[in-house]
């Protein structure tokens, strides 16, 4: 399973929504595998606190006297009634002493409170889940015309650098990330890079990235380039294209 497999079944397991053989991979997972079993407890605690901050909705005093009251004015009688003969449609006595119910009024409350929660726990994992797909792919390749590194960016703003292969920065230098926003502009830096690992970029101060916008890396000194354009050479390129 990849990890976002892993992240995925962790959350929905702390939601009790899965069934079958899920149900049976999570529990089998949460009993031997301690990555599984963080991805649990993080979980755990998100909704916990997503919990915390829904403020108790406590029915009035006067609405428990009013269904107390009415529960009373019952006459005595009613409740050693012969039951009606078995009918196919609802039977209004059923459904008045359903209104009537002190129990039932009780337990829909709770049943109530209870759909409110889920809902408003399963919209933040999938709104959450959703900030961490990409929008945007670009696989830029080097001098060889080989895959360098993967760039993908985020609906949030985000943009993530991945080298590919043994990438090296030369020694007192550092690589630097640029964009094209405008096809017949100025290049843009979105980040300078010193170490050949994956790093965030900031694509926010831009407008949205779109499909064929071209992304570049050129070789600069060590604090980025020193007059906002390329000084160093282009060593990957490549354009970017709708994530699937």
């Amino acid at each position: 399973m990849t990890r976002d497999d892993q992240d995925r079944l962790a959350a929905e397991h702390v939601l009790g929504l899965l069934e079958g053989e899920e149900r049976t991979l999570a529990e089998r997972l949460l009993d031997s595998d301690e990555s599984f079993q963080a991805l649990v407890r993080q979980w755990r605690t998100r909704f916990a606190e997503w919990d915390n901050t829904a403020a108790d909705v406590v029915p009035s005093d006067v609405l428990w006297q009013q269904i107390e009251a009415g529960l009373e004015a019952q006459p005595a009688a009613a409740a050693v009634r012969p039951a009606p003969p078995a009918r196919r449609e609802t039977s209004p006595g059923l459904l008045q002493g359903l209104w009537n119910s002190l129990a039932f009024w009780r337990s829909f409350g709770m049943a109530g409170a209870l759909a409110a929660l889920l809902l408003a726990l399963g919209v933040g994992y999938f709104a959450d889940k959703a900030t961490r797909q990409p929008t945007l792919v670009a696989v830029l390749m080097n001098e060889a015309n080989q895959p360098g590194a993967v760039l993908r960016t985020f609906a949030d703003g985000r943009a993530e650098l991945t080298p590919l292969g043994n990438m090296e920065i030369p020694h007192n230098h550092s690589i630097q990330v640029w964009t094209f926003p405008d096809p017949a502009g100025a290049p843009v830096s979105v980040g300078v890079v010193q170490t050949a690992k994956t790093v965030l970029l900031e694509l926010r101060n831009l407008p949205r990235p779109h499909s064929n916008q071209l992304f570049a890396i050129s070789v600069e000194p060590l604090t980025g380039s020193p007059t906002g354009l390329p000084t160093g050479p282009v060593v990957m390129k490549g354009t970017a294209s709708t994530a699937l």
